[in-house]
């Protein structure tokens, strides 16, 4: 939802932090798959289309409408129909599968290796990695511009329909007013499509973000907002249908309120650069030649 401003040297530490993401709700998922069909004694469970999540993180099995849901499974119904079929001509012996197979489990491995490798360089180099309050400070100072603008710290809920987002609100319009942040919080954890959100299970925080940061549906309503207050009607972006709760406004970052977020920023910066030169240096060891 917010545009694209990271800098490229994070793109290392991102890309990973994703995989390692994908990896952790693929071995959640095989843990508690559930069965959706029987073919013959093969089971079909959602774990089945770990594939298309790993392609689309927004992707959640459940929150499909039932066609959709029968579509898919049907689908898998008909792929397992055919492996028998195929199995029975001995096409999984044939030299043609064989030379296939081999390049796939080839392919297989060598992500797998290169994404384990790349979790453990950052977590070590991460572990590493001290930012100083004077750091933060520093780097705060230095870009006071970006620094000054109005801001708001605010949570989301995002759903796929917008009748999916009016029963959200709904349900915040019959809770007590002192208790609608903590309800939407518990909302968040449980109904938001944001993989990020999800994944953190944080209520859906987005912490602050001046105007610019947002698409602009999503911050016209946010700024319109006072703090303490959600948005009475869904807002609709190309994501999704959003519901926003604003924590706090401010004419200006609080440098106290955003420091740790600063910090994690420089430290994923310093952890980017320093993968960046492991790379680096094993191209400078390596004979490498491109023929583009």
């Amino acid at each position: 939802m917010a545009k694209q401003t990271s800098a490229n040297s994070a793109k290392v530490a991102t890309k990973v932090a994703s995989v390692a993401v994908a990896l952790g709700l693929s071995l959640a998922n095989l843990a508690v798959a559930k069965v959706l069909a029987t073919v013959d004694g093969v089971q079909i469970t959602e774990a089945d289309f770990d594939e298309i999540k790993a392609q689309n993180p927004s992707f959640e099995f459940s929150k499909l409408t039932k066609e959709q849901k029968q579509e898919l499974v049907n689908q898998a119904v008909n792929n397992v129909l055919i492996a028998k079929e195929a199995q029975k001509s001995s096409l999984d012996k044939s030299a043609e599968f064989t030379q296939a197979y081999n390049k796939i489990t080839k392919r297989i491995k060598d992500n797998l290796l290169v994404n384990i490798w790349a979790q453990k360089e950052v977590q070590n180099i991460a572990s590493k990695v001290t930012v100083s309050d004077q750091e933060a400070k520093a780097f705060f100072d230095s870009n006071s511009a970006q620094f000054s603008k109005p801001n708001v710290h605010a949570r989301h809920i995002i759903v796929k329909t917008e009748s999916e987002a009016k029963k959200v609100i709904d349900e915040l319009n019959k809770t007590p007013k002192n208790k609608v942040e903590q309800k939407f919080i518990e909302i968040a954890n449980k109904q938001t499509i944001d993989p990020g959100n999800k994944q953190a299970q944080n209520g859906g925080d987005l912490g602050n973000f001046s105007k610019d940061q947002m698409v602009k549906p999503f911050s016209d309503a946010a700024f319109a907002m006072s703090a303490g207050n959600y948005s009475k009607t869904p807002v609709k972006t190309d994501f999704g249908y959003h519901i926003i709760y604003v924590i706090d406004k401010a004419d200006k970052y609080d440098f106290e309120k955003i420091k740790e977020a600063i910090k994690q920023m420089i430290t994923e910066q310093k952890v980017s650069e320093e993968m960046q030169k492991k790379v680096d240096s094993l191209r400078a060891k390596a004979k490498v030649q491109l023929s583009l």
